[in-house]
């Protein structure tokens, strides 16, 4: 009897040896945490007080549960703008922080993001109180990191937390210091995943890459439509996931978010972004392009999503939505970790093969839901400074209402991927992100001329006003030619038939909705260097090209046909004839980034 009761001693160590632990190494002292028990919390929040911490105070909290626990880790990594590292806090039962070992080990790593836009301090507050409920056992949930890994970005945004003040986000009605907008060079870092000019994004992609988190969560708060509930769910556009992803998404997850949190005393809706500010006219999901959190991290087969939390809400009551919200987040993946982790894997090959790729969407107005929607009918009271009336929401008048709720999206825009593209080694900015992104790519071995398929832009209509730092190209068109082009030894090939498909079409397609392109990385390529001059000269050797090539004779009679004044205009003429045919070089308006069908032995 003594050696089989030693025995189940033994087992029932290893049973819950995640809920027991040691962390003398740490700190010298021996405390432990047995299955069932809770132990004191480590860290102090003001958020009861309509209140957040400093940024001080919030490193201070995690370094305190990463010393308290060897099931805790707080790392950092690349400097943001303001000169402090971005932090990455970690909790493992295994007590293992290497990324590649956790994904060998089969465990879901579930990765929150906080503070991208500091006045919205929610998440920020109840990561941290979700930290330390898992590490003291509270409620028994230490259970989720049976096959679950939880990272919190503590804040992204440092520079502007470092910022608070009451006049901030004016609108909402605590905390009573928030942080600031923008970041500390003043750009929106949620409109920075994929141009990545700040250091924050830079070392955001490193985490992100390296770490390579099955689930991804920015918290976020709204200053949009007042509604009853705290908390609302901007979960991905499914449509534009990788499809595995997607239709897991759609159908399994979401609906089981919903659902669970409907066990907590904060229901949750989806994001209210109303159609045509009417809420019986429907709320829509909309399609997020990859200068977002959530639309560059699908590009990478992440089960991603956003919550926003409603601003006009009692402070305390925000924190503890988002908290219950990650809380549920968590808990869904460990009870579905084997299958999530099979489903992303499934994506993964998919897009790896994958040829045909959408790259924008509408909302299909004939597919749609209708949903429960707790609101307020509107009224009208008088203004404090000037006695005028003005339109409020009426909350002596609550509603509950069945709306039509649009989460269908259909693709307007595809294209079919090359097997290569070829990004000329002069365009070193958009390379270097395409390495910090992981991109898989070539060098050429030799100088080489290779007949590949190029883009003009045509008919751009430029900005006129710079938009988070650049004049970001969103009318013009397209056109194609096969041309034969030199090319030098050192340019990239980037082959497609990576995981990261999504990321490598999007960005070097023109027409991707956040491509390199539309960010001025190669606004160069619209420029002419060479330039007219209505000289004998020219004129001799326009009228020799002309003899030599009678299609582009038949092209200039056209035109004096359609513009009889052309006919006595030879400046009209000689410019038609150099520009219409490329007679300086044909790199202008060309776009850089080719694609590529086969490339010859030997140059790899």
């Amino acid at each position: 009897m003594k050696k089989v009761s030693f025995i189940l001693v033994v087992l029932t160590g290893m049973l819950f040896s995640c809920n027991v632990h040691d962390n003398s190494e740490k700190t010298g002292k021996v405390r432990y945490i047995r299955d069932g028990e809770t132990g004191k919390a480590l860290i102090r929040l003001k958020y009861e007080h309509d209140s957040t911490l400093t940024y001080p105070e919030v490193i201070a909290n995690y370094r305190k549960l990463d010393a308290a626990y060897p099931e805790a880790k707080l790392l950092e990594y690349g400097l943001t703008d303001c000169g402090k590292p971005l932090h990455l806090f970690v909790i493992n039962c295994d007590r293992q922080f290497n990324p590649q070992k956790i994904h060998r080990s089969g465990k879901r790593i579930v990765m929150i993001n906080n503070g991208i836009h500091p006045g919205e301090t929610c998440g920020i507050d109840g990561s941290q109180m979700v930290a330390d409920d898992i590490l003291r056992n509270k409620n028994q949930l230490r259970n989720y990191l049976d096959n679950t890994v939880v990272c919190f970005i503590p804040v992204y945004n440092i520079g502007g937390y470092l910022y608070q003040n009451p006049w901030h986000r004016t609108n909402q009605p605590g905390p009573v210091n928030p942080g600031y907008r923008g970041n500390a060079k003043n750009l929106d870092l949620n409109r920075d995943f994929v141009k990545l000019d700040t250091r924050n994004a830079q070392s955001f992609v490193q985490i992100f890459r390296l770490w390579d988190p099955d689930v991804f969560l920015d918290t976020h708060t709204t200053n949009g439509s007042d509604h009853q509930y705290c908390i609302t769910y901007l979960a991905a556009q499914h449509n534009s996931m990788p499809q595995a992803i997607g239709d897991y998404f759609e159908q399994v997850m979401m609906p089981a978010m919903y659902k669970k949190m409907r066990t907590t005393p904060y229901e949750l809706i989806p994001y209210v972004q109303y159609v045509n500010r009417n809420p019986e006219a429907g709320i829509t999901n909309y399609f997020q392009t990859p200068r977002f959190s959530t639309g560059y991290t699908l590009l990478f087969n992440s089960f991603t999503q956003m919550t926003e939390n409603h601003c006009y809400k009692p402070y305390p009551d925000r924190v503890k939505s988002i908290y219950h919200f990650i809380l549920k987040l968590i808990e869904f993946t460990h009870e579905n970790a084997d299958e999530m982790g099979q489903v992303r894997q499934k994506s993964k090959e998919q897009v790896k093969n994958q040829k045909v790729f959408a790259l924008d969407y509408a909302v299909d107005t004939t597919n749609f839901r209708m949903i429960e929607f707790k609101g307020y009918d509107h009224g009208t009271d008088r203004s404090p400074l000037t006695g005028e009336v003005r339109y409020v929401y009426d909350y002596s008048k609550p509603f509950t209402r069945m709306v039509p709720f649009y989460d269908n999206f259909k693709p307007v825009k595809t294209v079919t991927a090359p097997a290569f593209y070829l990004i000329p080694q002069a365009w070193s900015e958009v390379i270097a992100r395409m390495k910090l992104n992981e991109v898989n790519m070539y060098r050429l071995k030799k100088d080489t001329s290779l007949t590949v398929e190029v883009y003009y832009i045509e008919n751009n209509q430029w900005p006129r006003r710079a938009g988070n730092g650049h004049f970001f190209h969103s009318r013009f068109t397209t056109r194609t030619e096969v041309q034969t082009i030199p090319y030098h030894k050192g340019d990239y090939l980037v082959p497609v038939n990576q995981d990261c498909n999504y990321f490598i079409v999007n960005q070097l397609e023109p027409e991707g909705p956040d491509s390199y392109f539309r960010w001025n990385f190669f606004d160069p390529c619209l420029e002419n260097r060479e330039w007219f001059s209505a000289h004998p000269v020219l004129e001799d050797k326009i009228v020799q090209y002309l003899q030599k090539n009678p299609e582009a004779r038949q092209k200039l009679d056209a035109a004096i046909a359609e513009n009889p004044d052309m006919a006595h205009n030879r400046t009209a003429q000689m410019h038609f004839v150099y520009y219409e045919f490329g007679l300086a070089n044909r790199w202008v308006n060309r776009y850089p980034v080719t694609r590529v069908v086969d490339v010859p032995d030997g140059l790899l």
